[in-house]
């Protein structure tokens, strides 16, 4: 009688794992919150004048975002943090929150949910001409009823011409 060879357990496992991660990921994937921002400038900045910027964000579906001043202190505010290369920005004006419910707390949280709007204002300076760049990022975290996501940035950048007034 010939011995027989070992069975190759580790590869095996190995196989068995990765093809169990693989039959997860789209699962976990499609739990990934869908956050988006874009910067909404006038097409043109006259110098000398103030122009009201704003920042749009759209929260997908089921998810949403705490406010800027959330219910509960461990909760991680979302803040709106914008520079411009010329000019001056007034504060950031933070939407109106929603107040939600959900599963995980006793309470209802101020929260940011489908699509809200942040804005400030631009004072282009008198004499200014060129290109004014306003840059920056919004950052939030995004929950469901059930988990939250780590927090996040998205980067901001917009590149507006002034013309001459």
């Amino acid at each position: 009688m010939t011995p027989s060879k070992p069975f190759p357990i580790r590869p095996f496992l190995l196989a068995l794992y990765g093809a169990g991660f693989l039959a997860l990921a789209p699962s976990l994937l499609a739990q990934k919150p869908d956050v988006r921002a874009k910067v909404i400038a006038p097409s043109g900045l006259a110098a000398g004048s103030k122009e009201t910027l704003a920042v749009e964000m759209t929260i997908g579906p089921e998810w949403h975002v705490n406010s800027h001043t959330p219910s509960e202190t461990f909760l991680i505010p979302t803040e709106l943090s914008l520079a411009a290369s010329a000019g001056t920005l007034s504060p950031v004006r933070y939407p109106k929150d929603v107040e939600k419910r959900f599963a995980f707390s006793d309470k209802p949280l101020r929260v940011y949910a489908g699509t809200v709007r942040f804005e400030t204002d631009l004072v282009v300076p008198p004499g200014a001409s060129g290109k004014v760049t306003v840059s920056g990022s919004l950052s939030y975290q995004a929950c469901n009823d059930r988990q939250c996501y780590a927090p996040a940035k998205i980067p901001l950048d917009a590149s507006l011409a002034i013309s001459a007034k």
